[in-house]
């Protein structure tokens, strides 16, 4: 598992809204934070997801590299 359980959340929640399962008020309040900037939870979460799948896909990239070798260890 790449995500965590948070981080899962957070995607279909978001995914859910963009669906019109869920209202964008009701996506706010469960994700904000509880300073006064309240985005600032949402973009440190959309920032970790980002890291994530960047370093997931180079991963990717490598073993589609080595998979597709025609000479195996």
């Amino acid at each position: 598992m790449c995500l965590s359980k948070r981080e899962r959340e957070f995607i279909e929640d978001w995914l859910s809204y963009i669906e019109g399962e869920i209202t964008l008020m009701q996506f706010v309040e469960k994700w904000k934070s509880e300073s006064k900037d309240w985005k600032v939870y949402m973009r440190v979460l959309r920032h970790r997801i980002s890291k994530k799948y960047d370093a997931m896909l180079k991963d990717l990239l490598l073993m589609k590299k080595f998979l597709d070798l025609e000479r195996h260890p």
